[in-house]
């Protein structure tokens, strides 16, 4: 999966950059942290990303042993092992739920990263733009500071919306999260503890 940021359409030439003295473009050293920080976010929400993709097919994985378990354990009249079996189902399956609403979660997540790294190198932009201005650089006349805050200001925008949605992600999460803590009692009520510990599963 790839949403990647589209990034700014107002940048500051290269060349115009280029007329400024190295000390100067010291100066962008906290903006450009900023971007890679920005940066290092979204690939980090990537990454659990993936960890839940593979989360979701252990749990697959562990439902059909619970389904097996408990048609095997049906076939030897084996009521007790049943129960257990049966309860092992359902908690992989309200923790497959609640993953993908965790996976749900994390992509608004991503979204919300994108439209950040769009800021960041928005006011990176913007910060070359003001040191080209305040240097005076030939090509500098032909940059208008206020279309880079507005560049800047409607990204930031952007991200309030895409926040939104995050919010939304996340109060599904918790319900689903809630189905599969019950889930999970039961079959270490079942179990006398030994089995149902959301703790060991992840």
């Amino acid at each position: 999966m790839c949403a990647c940021a589209s990034g700014p359409r107002k940048r500051v030439d290269g060349k115009v950059l280029e007329k400024l003295t190295i000390e100067n473009r010291l100066l962008l050293f906290d903006a450009e942290n900023e971007l890679n920080i920005a940066i290092d976010a979204r690939y980090q929400v990537l990454d659990e990303i993936e960890q839940i993709k593979l989360d979701i097919e252990r749990a697959k994985e562990k439902l059909d042993t619970a389904r097996r378990d408990e048609e095997l354990f049906a076939d030897k009249g084996n009521a007790e092992r049943v129960t257990v079996a049966a309860l092992r189902a359902e908690t992989q399956k309200t923790r497959i739920k609640y993953l993908e609403a965790r996976l749900e979660w994390a992509r608004r997540r991503l979204q919300v990263e994108d439209e950040r790294l769009d800021v960041a190198r928005a006011e990176f932009e913007l910060a070359k733009a003001r040191l080209v201005k305040k240097n005076n650089v030939p090509g500098a006349s032909d940059i208008d500071i206020e279309d880079f805050e507005d560049q800047v200001a409607n990204f930031e925008e952007r991200v309030a919306d895409a926040d939104a949605d995050v919010e939304e992600a996340l109060a599904k999460l918790t319900e689903k999260e809630e189905a599969w803590v019950q889930a999970s009692r039961a079959l270490q009520q079942a179990t006398g503890g030994a089995l149902g510990s959301r703790f060991l599963e992840d």
